[in-house]
């Protein structure tokens, strides 16, 4: 279980690289705050990353040359807080994940659960509530697929 001091660290990371200019050090900041990412990862101003992270279970897994688009968001838990709603189990958590060359619109919230398969576009504004498969390009709310990217060799 994380201590309370790196759960803090965690958060600062996050909260600053939402609005850090340069990529390389939004993306270290990311990192240093326990999220996995790989290789020439683009990730815009505005991230949101809204979940736990615990050292046992990767929580969110970012593939190498993925680009994610400004003021996206990725939930991997989510609950009704203080309500009493909260008695009735609707929480929601799970991991996702984003594999290599994906690419993530404008807007676009992605929540807990999902994988993004590689070589896949999500549109701006998309809300993917479940898996996107590789070469397909979705968008829409709830996020549907809209085409299949033809693969040239």
């Amino acid at each position: 279980m994380l201590t309370m001091l790196t759960k803090i660290k965690n958060k600062i990371c996050q909260r600053l690289a939402s609005v850090i200019f340069p990529n390389a050090l939004r993306v270290k900041l990311l990192q240093f705050s326990g999220i996995k990412i790989g290789k020439n990862v683009y990730i815009g101003t505005g991230f949101t990353f809204i979940g736990s992270l615990c050292e046992k279970q990767q929580q969110l897994y970012i593939g190498d040359r993925v680009s994610i688009a400004p003021n996206v968001t990725i939930v991997t838990e989510s609950h009704p807080n203080n309500s009493k709603l909260r008695k009735y189990n609707v929480e929601k958590s799970g991991k996702v994940e984003i594999k290599h060359d994906a690419w993530i619109g404008t807007g676009a919230i992605i929540i807990p659960g999902v994988t993004i398969y590689e070589f896949s576009i999500v549109g701006a504004g998309a809300v993917v509530t479940r898996d996107v498969p590789p070469y397909t390009i979705v968008g829409g709310v709830p996020a549907k697929i809209i085409k299949k990217i033809e693969v040239r060799k």
